[in-house]
């Protein structure tokens, strides 16, 4: 029997996708390179994907696991054209629901985790994308997202996993005081397993919740305020800026809230039991540092503005890339201001917009997809950023991943010995190659001039 009929014959027919439309499945938030699977599966329980991932081991079968496609570094992307894509987003039950504690699948929706949780409590982690993106997409990225800065990102909501791993059996890895088997899983980006089921931590509503909004024509003053804030013994439970080149892109789109056009805007959330005292010492920092501190009675649309900055960039250009790079907070004004020099330097349109109390840059740089010097001039201004921030004390990916984004950026910010152990890791669980090939590590052949900029250094 072929192997498309027995994927069919375990899922159904209408969920084997062969024809011309498995090419919606070629790329995803990285649109830049995009590919095409050889089959796209779409099992419709756990038990279904666990049938239909042994059946594809045991035909050595290249595996792309995947759930709502919003990976803004082609984590999902199949480049060599004989990959099988299996979608989960149909695996997004809610299993319990005990204390602090719920255990769901990986296509549930981010934000349909807290709307199936106990009133009085919330899952935290919550990427842009909250609304659309799953959860098994966000342990294989370890996103973030507003509210890291205080609760930490995905990793620390994370308590149990269930797993199939790329010889066909099926692991739950439970918490240890010692070497924590989950934590491997958490930003694999899908390279050493299949995520089947997640127990994750829910955290009590804060009591009180108050945020604190500042315009600032400054960037080193908006930037100097932040590392105050913190200094002053504050953590809010967020922390955004919006520089001026992404006011202006929301105030174009259907986001647009009357944002001031000023050089910076900072959103600080403030929460738990101490608001009132935390909020006069934030005040304080901001008058200090020539902030101009924003009276409003609708706070919410502000946070709609910054949630939809993203989406806002259409009104500038048809495509960007995205950066999530990591900057120490004391060199948040330097930094800045060299990716202001940057973007002149290659002529393209930089917007800022980021998580600002954990430095979790994002970098949004502008691009014509029709234009292939557009987009490589793109690239060259992020291969800088990107040095930049490594070279001085930063990291590559604070959320979105390697996947074939930042191939190049892991020699940068790893030694050789680091890179072996991680490789070492890949072979133990997959010594084959099924599972997410190409993907952090490249190793596959340059089939594109788009991946070739991508992986290639000048």
């Amino acid at each position: 029997m072929q192997l498309i009929d027995e994927l069919k014959q375990i899922v159904g027919e209408e969920w084997v996708i062969s024809s011309d439309e498995k090419r919606l499945y070629g790329f995803d938030g990285l649109s830049a390179v995009k590919g095409e699977p050889e089959l796209v599966i779409l099992p419709g329980s756990e038990e279904e994907v666990v049938k239909v991932i042994r059946l594809l081991i045991s035909r050595r079968k290249k595996v792309i696991v995947r759930g709502s496609g919003t990976s803004l570094s082609g984590a999902t992307v199949p480049l060599n054209g004989d990959e099988v894509v299996v979608g989960l987003s149909r695996i997004n039950k809610v299993y319990s629901i005990q204390g602090l504690e719920i255990e769901v699948g990986p296509g549930i929706v981010n934000a349909i985790v807290t709307k199936n949780a106990p009133s009085h409590l919330f899952y935290a982690p919550d990427p842009a994308s909250y609304q659309v993106s799953s959860i098994g997409g966000n342990i294989s990225h370890d996103s973030g997202g507003i509210h890291v800065v205080k609760y930490g990102p995905t990793y620390n909501s994370v308590i149990r996993l269930k797993v199939i791993l790329p010889n066909g059996e099926i692991e739950e890895f439970k918490p240890s005081p010692f070497l924590n088997p989950s934590s491997i899983f958490i930003g694999a980006e899908g390279t050493l397993g299949a995520i089947l089921r997640a127990r994750l931590r829910l955290f009590v509503r804060p009591k009180e919740k108050k945020s604190v909004i500042a315009s600032f024509n400054s960037l080193r003053d908006a930037a100097n305020t932040i590392v105050e804030i913190f200094r002053s013994g504050v953590i809010p439970s967020a922390l955004e800026m919006m520089d001026r080149y992404s006011i202006i892109a929301i105030e174009k789109s259907r986001y647009k809230a009357g944002l001031p056009e000023s050089e910076a805007l900072l959103l600080i959330e403030l929460d738990g039991s101490q608001v009132s005292e935390e909020e006069s010492r934030v005040k304080y920092v901001i008058s200090n540092n020539r902030g101009e501190i924003i009276s409003t009675k609708d706070e919410s649309k502000y946070w709609n503005a910054r949630k939809g900055a993203f989406p806002a960039m259409g009104t500038i250009s048809p495509a960007y890339i995205t950066l999530d790079c990591n900057v120490l907070r004391s060199n948040l004004a330097e930094t800045l201001e060299k990716i202001r020099e940057i973007s002149m330097k290659y002529n393209v349109y930089i917007a800022n917009v980021f998580h600002a109390g954990d430095g979790n840059l994002h970098p949004l740089i502008s691009y014509n997809p029709e234009d292939f010097d557009s987009f490589y001039r793109a690239v060259r201004a992020s291969d800088e950023i990107e040095k930049l921030v490594i070279n001085n004390g930063g990291v590559p990916s604070g959320e979105h991943g390697i996947g074939i984004e930042k191939v190049k950026y892991l020699g940068v910010y790893y030694d050789e010995i680091s890179l072996d152990v991680m490789k070492r890791l890949k072979i133990t669980f997959d010594p084959e190659g099924l599972f997410n090939p190409c993907k952090m590590f490249g190793n596959c052949k340059v089939n594109s001039r788009e991946l070739k900029v991508l992986w290639e250094w000048d």
